[in-house]
């Protein structure tokens, strides 16, 4: 098949990888792939599709703004000779949407990213979701997402859920187990912004510092938001960590990191208070490296860890919850421990590689060919 997928960049985003990831395993399927994006100037991920030789049609944003990416999509569309076209994320989504009515013969695949939580206009959200007619189908990578899309009449028909893939061979488990409570590594993956809940977080640690004495490490690897509500966020939670010494002394802001796989193995356990999911990369690959997970209980997180077998469920708002959860995890015994661990990573290797997502693209791309999939 000859396939054309689309997003916004290749910058250092969960869904960014998620996309170079399928790009790459179709590829390697033997597929002809080529990519789209309209913010060329993000690269973080784009040496990974030199290397397979991935053709990379590129329209800056500035050039023509929103209008000229759309003709220039449905132009490539139209003439590209696509099988199928798939597009990660909601603006990609839409620009996709209004070019294929350039291109009607194009099968069309867009693929919700997060969850409805995260819409901020109620008017908006139902005029993206009125614009998905435009698509044959659509795929959320959450179950609750996927759910509630299916709850739209002219979308009941056209809905699925893909999950996330991660490469199992990067992401390998080590025998890391804390000798006590105090000696805890506790890990946090993912841009510091309000949706992260980082400030309940951080109330959390102090109430659990009253309660034990000590507060676990804590490292927080990803870029801050530099939105103006991001800074007003980032400026709060300096704030608290400030008057919070006995949390403050154990926080360490990692920044962006490269090497997950590695960061990964210097902690026990990773630890994701977020307030709403689509289906977090950080989670799936913490699973993947065998290590147990606290994370809040909304959207996909009660399935993926499944509370009291792959780690611990709280409730984000609440701080009491978050502390105790972690003292849960903090006074695991060893044998314990290890079947977190070795849980975590089977059903990762079950239900979260990318062999497994790639082919569930691929075989949504063949029906969607082969006219199996309902308009």
């Amino acid at each position: 098949m000859k396939i054309l997928l689309i997003i916004d960049h290749f910058g250092p985003g969960g869904a960014q990888r998620q996309m170079v990831e399928l790009a790459c395993g179709l590829k390697q399927r033997g597929h002809a792939v080529e990519m789209f994006v309209y913010f060329p100037q993000y690269d973080f991920f784009r040496a990974r599709l030199d290397e397979h030789h991935i053709v990379v049609h590129e329209r800056p944003s500035a050039a023509g703004g929103s209008i000229g990416v759309v003709r220039t999509l449905g132009s490539l569309m139209r003439g590209g000779e696509f099988d199928v076209a798939a597009s990660f994320l909601s603006t990609p989504g839409v620009y996709a949407e209004l070019a294929r009515v350039a291109a009607p013969g194009t099968r069309l695949i867009v693929s919700e990213r997060t969850s409805f939580h995260d819409d901020k206009s109620a008017i908006g959200s139902l005029l993206r979701r009125l614009l998905h007619l435009l698509s044959d189908r659509v795929v959320a990578n959450s179950e609750t997402q996927a759910a509630w899309l299916k709850r739209k009449p002219w979308l009941k028909h056209k809905v699925s859920c893909i999950y996330n893939g991660v490469d199992l061979g990067a992401f390998r488990p080590n025998d890391s187990i804390p000798n006590t409570g105090a000696a805890l590594r506790l890990l946090g993956i993912g841009r510091v912004g309000p949706e992260k809940n980082l400030l309940n977080l951080i109330t959390a640690l102090a109430r659990f510092y009253d309660e034990f004495g000590f507060v676990p490490e804590v490292g927080w690897a990803g870029n801050r938001d530099l939105s103006h509500s991001g800074r007003l966020y980032s400026e709060r939670i300096d704030e608290l960590l400030g008057r919070l010494p006995s949390v403050g002394q154990r926080w360490h802001w990692l920044g962006l990191q490269t090497d997950v796989p590695g960061l990964l193995l210097q902690y026990h356990a990773l630890i994701h208070p977020s307030l709403y999911e689509g289906l977090p990369n950080s989670v799936c690959e913490a699973m993947a490296a065998g290590k147990p997970v606290l994370a809040s209980n909304v959207c996909d997180h009660p399935m993926l860890v499944a509370d009291g077998l792959r780690g611990y469920l709280f409730e984000p708002d609440d701080p009491a919850s978050i502390a105790a959860a972690i003292s849960k995890l903090a006074n695991l015994d060893a044998g314990t421990w290890r079947n977190f661990a070795r849980n975590a990573r089977e059903y990762a290797s079950i239900n979260l590689s990318v062999g497994r997502m790639v082919e569930s693209y691929e075989t949504l791309f063949k029906s969607l060919r082969a006219g199996g999939v309902r308009r």
